[in-house]
């Protein structure tokens, strides 16, 4: 606003926009106008006078003395020695939504080409306005998204579970009446299981909205993981990156590194193994990332390894690859180790 003012020769600048429907232009910004004017309620009516004229009219509005305007600000502005005054009508998708105002000095000469100089900085404010109009816009749809994706990790890991415990219960409480004890001992077993899966549920869930995305990518991120992995858990982590110029969206990282976590937690808790690897590579159509170790791989009669300790956690490595297009496959043999493979289509190679 300064390199406006100082171009026209103005005393002082400001921008009124019509931030909520209460019939008020509000101050948004200023610059050079006098402090007593500031001190007070700098906002005026929509109707009020010049900028009133530049709203209604959609044109420029140009008047010799500040009269114009409501008591409070004709006075000050008096007082300050202010003489001319302009209202520029700015737009947002089109439509008016505030006014650019610029005050002078009661002796300034106003330059012939003011409306030369006023029609792009004028263009250039309505630009940014429509584009803060459409960020806002972006960000409350990322929040509904948001929002939603919250309410369906809170159905999908905890009401679920709890409205079974809920049935559960009654039973329990049916079988305690009655006196059936072997009833009622599995009815128990039953809410103390779901009881497990819910609560590793919500601390899954707890983790996902915690944890943020690594600012230097998913590589950077695995490389952190591995770096102190075997200290922790005894097994030996190696990352194997076959894709020098591996770029992929923030929310495929972030869902890949929830996956990755969950795969190495299984590796610990059920493997048995010693060492395991992160696998990058290409294939044709997009990449693969696969999570092997050298466990005691799939125990026969088990349709997946990793359903050892509950289908809560595959379950959500599941639904964390579908939202991203991705196909997980949980492979291995008995003494063999396990493989986690996870196959990303190409769009996930290209950075948004």
């Amino acid at each position: 606003m300064g390199s406006i003012i100082a171009l026209t020769r103005a005393r002082g600048g400001a921008v009124r926009l019509v931030l909520r429907n209460d019939g008020r232009l509000r101050l948004v910004c200023s610059a050079g106008l006098p402090p007593e004017l500031l001190a007070g309620d700098a906002d005026v009516m929509i109707q009020c006078g010049l900028c009133g004229q530049a709203l209604l009219h959609d044109m420029l509005q140009l008047k010799g003395a500040p009269t114009s305007c409501t008591d409070g600000m004709s006075t000050a502005l008096t007082r300050a020695g202010l003489g001319p005054m302009l209202a520029v009508p700015l737009h947002c998708q089109g439509r008016p939504v505030g006014v650019f105002n610029l005050f002078f000095d009661d002796c300034t000469a106003l330059p012939a080409d003011l409306s030369a100089i006023l029609t792009p900085v004028t263009q250039l404010l309505d630009l940014v306005l429509d584009s803060a109009q459409h960020e806002h816009g972006r960000l409350q749809a990322r929040l509904l998204t948001e929002r939603q994706g919250f309410a369906n990790e809170v159905h999908d890991a905890l009401a679920q579970n709890l409205s079974y415990m809920r049935m559960r219960m009654s039973l329990l409480i049916d079988a305690i009446a009655d006196c059936e004890r072997e009833r009622a001992t599995k009815y128990c077993h039953d809410v103390n299981e779901s009881l497990g899966e819910t609560h590793a549920g919500l601390r899954e869930l707890i983790t996902h909205f915690r944890q943020t995305t690594d600012p230097l990518g998913l590589l950077h991120a695995l490389e952190n993981t591995a770096r102190t992995f075997e200290d922790r858990t005894g097994v030996a982590l190696r990352i194997d990156n076959r894709i020098p110029d591996l770029h992929l969206p923030a929310e495929h990282e972030a869902q890949l590194i929830q996956i990755v976590q969950e795969a190495l937690a299984n590796v610990v808790k059920h493997a048995g193994a010693r060492n395991a690897s992160i696998v990058i590579e290409p294939r044709e159509g997009g990449l693969t990332l696969s999570v092997i170790d050298d466990g005691r791989g799939k125990p026969p009669g088990d349709a997946e390894p990793l359903e050892q300790g509950g289908h809560f956690g595959l379950a959500i490595m599941r639904e964390r690859a579908r939202r991203i297009g991705a196909r997980l496959r949980i492979l291995g043999r008995s003494g063999r180790g396990t493989r986690v493979r996870l196959d990303i289509p190409a769009a996930g190679r290209i950075t948004p």
